[in-house]
C-alpha cells in the first residue's frame, strides 16, 4: 500500500495483525456460539493452492472449529468420474 498511514508488519509483533489470525480463530469460537468455519470453494479449487486460505482450514482443524465446504456445482467432483 503506497498510503501514508504507518504499516505495523512483523518487525513490529504486538502491533502486527498479521500474526495473530489463530486467537482471532480462537476467540471466534469461544465467543461466539455456534461458530463454524464455511469454505466457499471456488469453479478451480484455487481455493486449496492460496497459502493463507490453507492456514485458515488448518487453523480452523486443530482448533476443533467445525468445517463446511460449499462448492459452486456438485459437477465440478464429476469431471473424473468417468476415469
Amino acid at each position: 500500500c503506497s498510503c501514508d498511514e504507518p504499516k505495523m508488519l512483523n518487525d513490529s509483533p504486538d502491533l502486527c495483525e498479521l500474526n495473530k489470525f489463530h486467537h482471532v480463530m480462537v476467540a471466534l469460537q469461544r465467543g461466539v456460539p455456534g461458530f463454524r468455519q464455511l469454505v466457499a470453494v471456488d469453479r478451480g479449487f484455487d481455493t486449496f493452492w492460496r497459502l493463507w486460505c490453507v492456514a485458515e482450514l488448518v487453523q480452523a482443524f486443530l482448533s476443533d472449529i467445525p468445517q463446511s465446504i460449499c462448492l459452486f456445482s456438485g459437477a465440478q467432483l464429476d469431471i473424473d468420474s468417468e476415469d
